[in-house]
């Protein structure tokens, strides 16, 4: 081949050679770019936090405290006389409270769950009662004095009240706000069973309310349940649940 025809063919070999490396430089972008945006995505869902939605997990409960000024902080229970408010009272002050500054309060203990399921049940034993009606559940809450006798609470499956079914107490959260259904709770008390829950089985009272920080599951849940039946019938039990919410 003549040094006249070999200039075109090296020219060719160069050109080619060029467009190759850019080839691959273009893919070398077009993999970090991916990278970066599978980067972006990930911090994106952890910046955001996973406590959003229906919430599945233990409601983590604060034991409650009273200081002697009477102020209460953690997780409590109140009694609203009938006629009262839930805002204003009157309450019931129970002689056994454990806030001798303000027996209006009763201070609430973690049972041996640590709190409160949202997403199943917690049911009372069988049976429910010692002989002397002292209730024996303790997954949700410790069983606490009320007047000379152990009351506790549980998610049972049947309100035993309606006997109806009930669905699985179930709290979510949206935008750090709580809401949902904990029509199951049951308080057990001197050897008969009252519903507390919100909504009521059947009815269209309010659920549940509160907040919750979606970084650090630091949450408060409030509701209020009218008592029917019983020596406090047409009472208002009220329920201050605060804490850490653990996830399943």
């Amino acid at each position: 081949m003549s040094s006249k025809s070999k200039r075109p063919f090296r020219l060719l070999v160069a050109l080619l050679a060029v467009f190759v490396m850019l080839a691959a430089a273009c893919g070398d972008d077009s993999d970090s770019s991916s990278d970066t945006t599978e980067g972006d995505t990930e911090t994106t869902e952890e910046a955001s936090g996973g406590l959003e939605g229906d919430l599945m997990g233990v409601f983590e409960l604060t034991e409650g405290t009273c200081d002697d000024a009477g102020a209460v902080s953690g997780s409590y229970f109140r009694m609203v006389e009938a006629g009262g408010t839930v805002d204003a009272g009157p309450f019931i002050e129970n002689a056994d409270s454990t806030c001798a500054a303000d027996t209006g309060y009763t201070p609430m203990t973690p049972g041996t769950d640590g709190g409160l399921v949202s997403g199943d049940y917690q049911p009372a034993p069988d049976p429910a009662f010692d002989d002397a009606g002292n209730a024996l559940a303790e997954a949700i809450t410790a069983p606490a004095t009320f007047f000379g006798q152990a009351f506790a609470t549980a998610t049972d499956e049947t309100d035993v009240q309606s006997g109806e079914a009930v669905p699985a107490p179930l709290i979510t959260a949206t935008d750090g706000e709580l809401s949902g259904d904990v029509s199951a709770m049951a308080a057990y008390f001197g050897g008969e069973v009252f519903n507390q829950g919100a909504p009521k089985p059947g009815g269209s009272e309010p659920g549940p309310t509160g907040t919750i920080d979606p970084d650090t599951g630091e949450y408060v849940l409030e509701w209020s349940s009218v008592i029917s039946g019983g020596a406090f019938d047409g009472f208002t039990g009220v329920w201050h649940f605060e804490g850490t919410f653990a996830a399943s």
